[in-house]
């Protein structure tokens, strides 16, 4: 009975954790303080540090070699982390190597007649390669993701694809459309049994509107499976806004600030997201991005404070 418990158990962190309901939800909470407080409307706008999560196709755009670090300590013990790093190919393509994790502490452990066994904890993640090429008005890109999870003494991994596309109408208007975990899907050995887990693959399409000096908008639908019962699955939509500003917070030391605010719909309950970010020069040639979001979470679960960092060549 045991294996059977802890199988249950892991849908239950599964469909418990973060915004959805099914295997690799976790990855659909955001990898970034920008793009949360954008509610990750972030297929069609360039995101420095974090473009390989958000559409691999931007990473022919880049210029200079970014790395970005995220490390968000949530609510209910949950916690995320991600690192990239992504350099140009000139002269029209880009690559990156980067890595996820998500995890919840604390969980309370029972065995079949509901007697406490302790606390466990589970994580999430995956390990990703990105590329991407530019062909001039349209890119593209893919990214090779090695997954794994863990709960308790269990473990399962398996391999997974995204890939990204980017039309550049003009100078002001990007479309961006992006297929999220193609094909992926766990393999689990639990009590020497294999069983095997589908992650659900999304589609993510937007449009953004940039007119190069202090205003950006931004507007997503996300398309994706919600487990309806154990034998089939719906397709729901999510639809998400963002807004960033700029302002000149400090004219005499060049350091702007960029307000931003985002809104999504999700079973027509309407949810919002607020942050900023601003860089600082650490020297001559390097610039540091710091970026903040605050999540007032999706079921009252409290708020959670979400730290990014971006570091590149000026």
């Amino acid at each position: 009975m045991k294996k059977y418990f802890i199988f249950i158990l892991l849908h239950y962190v599964l469909l418990g954790n973060y915004s959805g309901g099914t295997p690799g939800s976790s990855f659909k909470y955001g990898t970034n303080a920008r793009g949360v407080a954008l509610s990750q409307s972030t297929v069609s706008i360039s995101n420095s540090g974090f473009n390989a999560f958000n559409n691999p196709a931007f990473l022919p755009n880049i210029s200079k070699d970014e790395f970005g670090f995220s490390f968000f300590s949530m609510s209910l013990d949950r916690s995320i982390q991600s690192f990239s790093i992504a350099r140009p190919l000139p002269p029209s393509a880009g690559v990156g190597l980067s890595v996820f994790r998500s995890g919840t502490d604390d969980i309370i452990s029972t065995n079949d007649f509901g007697t406490s066994l302790g606390s466990i904890s589970q994580s999430e993640g995956f390990g990703m390669l990105s590329f991407g090429i530019n062909l001039g008005s349209l890119s593209g890109g893919f990214n090779i993701k090695a997954y794994f999870n863990n709960l308790d003494n269990y473990s399962g991994n398996g391999i997974g694809f995204d890939f990204g596309f980017l039309y550049n109408l003009n100078e002001k208007i990007d479309i961006g459309l992006k297929i999220n975990n193609a094909g992926g899907s766990y393999s689990w050995d639990i009590d020497s049994e294999q069983y095997e887990e589908d992650i659900s693959t999304s589609y993510s399409i937007g449009f953004s509107f940039n007119d190069n000096k202090s205003l950006l908008i931004t507007s997503q639908i996300d398309i994706m499976p919600v487990k309806e019962n154990i034998n089939s699955d719906r397709l729901y939509n999510i639809y998400r806004m963002g807004f960033e500003y700029g302002l000149d917070f400090y004219k005499s030391k060049n350091i702007p600030i960029m307000l931003r605010c985002g809104i999504k719909s999700i079973d027509n309950k309407i949810l919002y997201s607020l942050g900023f970010g601003f860089p600082i020069n650490i020297s001559k040639k390097i610039k540091l991005h710091i970026d903040y979001a605050l999540d007032p979470g999706l079921v009252e679960e409290g708020f959670s404070h979400l730290f990014s960092f971006t570091l590149g060549s000026i």
